[in-house]
């Protein structure tokens, strides 16, 4: 069987048109891993999220701009960055029906970010500015997105340090928001040498609910072990 994925997509708005845009990396690690990519354009009307859901057989809620705080109760600090409360509401609806329907999820980035903020979790609106010390996360403008930046220690028995079979992992990092509390039924598998939180998992370990900050759908080409990730939770979602 090929599992079918279905990828959360935003609105790109050009001068002559609005697009659903997502990057190509996703699709490619999802068809490297096995998989056949799905991207699911946003709806106006949530109960859609549910009718996409009903024809993919697992969930990646991509990355992208910051969320609305007040999904975790917060008013908007000085180093907010840009948010789409529309793209919020819509990865929501999906999450929510991904989570009734029973099927994996993998979070990336601002998808980790959502899962947390969506199971009552929280979230650094800004590092710099709400936790100082923090090493850079967001490396300089221009910088590549396949390029190793920095290193994340992985859980002992955790779900990333079995797919990876190694204490520490070097990753790319392109965010300047993290998880600040972590929701009930979640658990820590990954921290950056900051105390950064880098990683999650369901602490029900019958179902396949991951989040990562760091960006392993840009790496799978250069550095082929990231392709374990995307292959473990294929295997999650039925494939051979």
């Amino acid at each position: 069987m090929t599992p079918r994925i279905g990828i959360s997509t935003f609105v790109d708005p050009q001068p002559r048109a609005r697009y659903c845009s997502v990057s190509e990396h996703y699709n490619r690690s999802v068809r490297v891993a096995g998989g056949l990519p799905f991207p699911l354009p946003l709806a106006d009307e949530p109960e859609w999220a549910e009718r996409y859901i009903g024809q993919v057989d697992g969930l990646i809620l991509s990355g992208g701009k910051d969320s609305d705080p007040a999904l975790y109760g917060e008013e908007p600090i000085a180093g907010l960055g840009a948010f789409d409360a529309a793209r919020d509401e819509w990865e929501l609806a999906l999450f929510k029906a991904a989570m009734a329907r029973g099927i994996p999820i993998l979070g990336i980035c601002r998808g980790c970010q959502l899962i947390n903020a969506a199971m009552g979790g929280s979230l650094f609106q800004d590092l710099a500015a709400q936790r100082p010390g923090t090493n850079a996360h967001n490396p300089p403008e221009g910088f590549p997105v396949d390029r190793l930046y920095h290193s994340v220690d992985l859980v002992e028995g955790s779900f990333l340090r079995r797919v990876f079979g190694q204490e520490r992992l070097r990753v790319n990092s392109f965010h300047h928001q993290a998880v600040k509390e972590l929701a009930p039924g979640l658990e820590a598998s990954a921290f950056a040498a900051d105390g950064v939180l880098e990683g999650f998992e369901s602490s029900d370990r019958t179902r396949f609910l991951v989040g990562v900050q760091f960006h392993p759908e840009t790496l799978t080409q250069r550095f082929p072990q990231f392709v374990a990730l995307f292959s473990a939770f294929m295997a999650a979602c039925g494939g051979a």
